[in-house]
């Protein structure tokens, strides 16, 4: 779920507006200066890579009407609420920086401290006895009780620590499946970050796994390893595929879990025109997938470089991550991949959806209050 918000007046968010080849020597000339620090974290070893040309998205199939709908849930702000789960009373749960789930009741403007979880609560689901379960950035996979108590379930898979859980999807026999970003750029690594994609992006490696999660083993075991900072998790309505959205690399793959393809993975959705996030099923066949814009700059002068990376890396983190995150979008797909509709122009980008009230709430990265919006398919609006 973190992306690099990147401040108006960062260097990369400059250089997506400014003229490309005054934009490209000045690069380099920082770079050359640069090149005298040591990266954040060593070895950095990058690997070059030209990203494809997002695909365009049908005219007709382009909803900017829809942003139009946008008010917040209360009004209250929270600490980035990336992720918001919904219980059996309508009650709404978020996430925040401080290490806190919030819950907020419909027709009420202040939320309660519902538990402290530690680290960067992001992915939240309820499973099947009304326990929150929460992937959380820098302690691995929770539960929390409808009384607030919380349970370690998981901080290791195949002996490595969970150091970037994500996101997180609940089938109907209670296994849970979630991906654990980065095992390198992490808090453990780079401490307090509104978001660690930046880096994934920089080295350009697979750093990342889907992970299972088994409640009557307890057992925590890697479904799929070398993945480019694998963010949002969903099922298909079937439950025959797991579906990640890999941030870092524009796609969505998918990992067949039944059939005759079981255990085989592949690539369902190539080029998306956006860095991808959060991710949620509809029920009703749709698949929501939130959306970054990309950064021009980065895919046309630093990806394809490795000397460019080398020194963009170097440069201090507060320059490259900031606090105002970018405008996004919102993806609407059917399960086998067809794009149904974008639901364009909503500032800032969501980071993750979850259907309520005939509307869609919408997460941040950054300080928001938590945001509904209208559903676009819902017969009622």
């Amino acid at each position: 779920m973190n992306w690099w918000s990147g401040r108006r007046g960062t260097v990369l968010r400059r250089t997506g507006i400014a003229l490309g080849s005054v934009v490209l020597l000045l690069a380099v000339a920082i770079g050359a200066f640069f090149l005298v620090r040591n990266p954040p974290v060593e070895p950095f070893e990058p690997v070059a890579w030209d990203p494809p040309d997002g695909f365009s998205v049908d005219s007709g199939r382009i909803d900017s009407a829809t942003a139009g709908t946008l008010r917040p849930l209360g009004r209250q702000s929270f600490n980035g609420p990336e992720d918001i789960a919904v219980d059996g009373s309508q009650r709404v749960y978020t996430g925040t920086r401080d290490g806190l789930i919030m819950r907020t009741e419909p027709g009420r403007d202040r939320a309660e401290v519902f538990a402290k979880v530690g680290g960067r609560p992001l992915g939240l689901a309820f499973d099947h006895h009304g326990r929150l379960l929460v992937a959380n950035h820098g302690v691995g996979l929770q539960s929390v009780s409808p009384s607030g108590n919380v349970t370690l379930l998981a901080d290791r898979a195949n002996g490595e620590p969970i150091l970037a859980a994500n996101d997180l999807v609940i089938d109907s026999a209670g296994i849970v499946y979630f991906s654990d970003s980065n095992s390198k750029y992490n808090s453990a690594t780079l401490g307090g970050l509104p978001s660690y994609s930046l880096y994934d992006f920089l080295e350009g490696r697979p750093l990342g796994r889907l992970l299972k999660y088994d409640p009557q083993s307890r057992l925590t075991t890697e479904l799929l390893t070398d993945l480019y900072f694998p963010n949002g998790v969903v099922l298909t309505g079937d439950g025959r595929a797991v579906l990640v959205a890999e941030s870092t690399r524009y796609r969505i793959s998918r990992y067949w879990l039944s059939g005759s393809r079981a255990g085989a993975a592949d690539v369902l959705v190539d080029g998306l025109p956006g860095i991808s996030d959060g991710f949620t099923s509809t029920g009703d066949g749709r698949l929501l997938l939130p959306m970054y814009e990309r950064i021009p700059s980065l895919d046309r002068y630093v990806l394809p470089s490795r000397l460019m990376r080398q020194a963009v890396v170097r440069m201090p983190t507060s320059v490259l991550v900031g606090e105002e995150p970018l405008s996004g979008c919102v993806l609407v797909l059917s399960e086998d991949g067809r794009v149904l509709s974008q639901v364009t122009g909503i500032h800032p980008a969501p980071t993750n959806i979850v259907p309520y009230q005939q509307g869609w709430l919408l997460g941040s990265l950054v300080g928001q209050p938590i945001r509904w919006i209208a559903d676009p398919g819902h017969s009622g609006r």
